[in-house]
């Protein structure tokens, strides 16, 4: 059970990652090629990043094709403390009660998808 957990949260995580790298090459693009400043980008990469994480709960709830809800929060966990740990390592950044709120709100969003992904690919 424990490794085909994991296997299904990589690959959601993957996906997400995926997702997410294409979404940045494509918002740097636009801020390189066009006037617009990082500014005025505000709240989208958030909101893209959020949008990455349940396709790739969607993606890991369909390959576990059971327990949606834990798969996703997994897969939502794993993110989570992936992205804390690259912050924290590289950015020499402390956890706030900010960014554990938007960890909360990824491990909340994946879970969904993961439910989503069980009843959507189960049969």
């Amino acid at each position: 059970m424990s490794k085909k957990l994991f296997a299904a949260a990589g690959y959601g995580i993957v996906t997400s990652f995926l997702i997410i790298l294409i979404a940045a090459l494509i918002l740097a693009t636009l801020l390189k090629l066009t006037p617009m400043a990082e500014s005025a980008l505000g709240i989208w990469p958030m909101i893209l990043s959020f949008i990455a994480l349940f396709i790739g709960g969607i993606f890991s709830g369909a390959k576990m094709k059971e327990k949606g809800i834990v798969i996703g929060a997994f897969t939502g966990l794993l993110y989570s403390l992936l992205i804390f740990i690259i912050m924290f390592l590289g950015y020499d950044h402390s956890l706030t009660l900010h960014q554990l709120l938007i960890g909360g709100v990824n491990i909340v969003i994946t879970s969904i998808g993961g439910i989503l992904g069980v009843n959507l690919f189960s049969r």
